[in-house]
């Protein structure tokens, strides 16, 4: 086991930093190491610090469209969403020994699944979201969908809200300060908004991970 993690650990280094520095042949091969890694085995880095890597990886590999089937390539989004939202969770235990400057990346990086690939998540926050009124015709579930899709920039701002508590100014982080305005000046952002996006963090989070480990996830 120690073995088989170490080389996942290795591939996913190469994936990230050969994607970092241009070098998109040697990514990509490391990419497909690390799909049929993970295909095998899906929680072989759950209690590793390189778990958030692995979700960054995942990433890449949907920006590349490297998976041609949709179905899959939306529980590849979900499976980026649960590892980083893992690296998240851990290190927001270690508070008050937290690493701000961790926390600030691993958010980033949750924030850029829900923007980039906002309609993967749709139909799962719907299932849920709308679990006792379930649609019975096509222009409801359309409604709904519309309804979901509304709660996706709720969902980013409160990574951002928290980031705004370790960093006001964000870092002067350009995509985060441009994606907070469109967000602001398209809708007002209430307290009610910010609850119900943490709830619905803790949700996409549980039901992924559920799903996951019954076999259940297409990817």
């Amino acid at each position: 086991m120690t073995e088989r993690i170490e080389e996942l650990r290795e591939l996913v280094s190469s994936a990230v930093e050969n994607g970092q520095s241009g070098k998109i042949k040697a990514c990509k091969s490391a990419l497909r190491d690390i799909y049929g890694a993970i295909k095998e085995a899906p929680f072989l880095l759950w209690d590793d610090a390189y778990v958030s890597q692995l979700g960054k990886a995942i990433i890449m590999m949907i920006h590349w469209d490297m998976i041609d089937d949709e179905d899959e390539n939306i529980g590849l989004a979900h499976l980026a969403y649960l590892y980083i939202s893992k690296a998240i969770e851990k290190e927001e235990s270690l508070q008050p020994e937290s690493d701000n400057c961790e926390l600030f990346r691993l958010r980033k990086d949750r924030i850029i699944i829900l923007k980039s690939f906002d309609d993967f998540f749709v139909e799962s926050l719907q299932n849920f979201y709308f679990a006792d009124n379930k649609a019975s015709d096509l222009d409801t579930h359309n409604e709904q969908r519309k309804a979901v899709l509304s709660r996706m920039p709720f969902m980013q701002f409160s990574d951002i809200f928290l980031i705004e508590q370790d960093y006001p100014n964000l870092r002067d982080d350009e995509f985060l300060l441009d994606l907070a305005n469109f967000i602001e000046h398209d809708q007002e952002f209430t307290n009610e908004n910010l609850k119900e996006a943490f709830l619905l963090h803790k949700i996409l989070y549980k039901h992924t991970y559920e799903q996951l480990k019954k076999g259940e996830l297409t990817y």
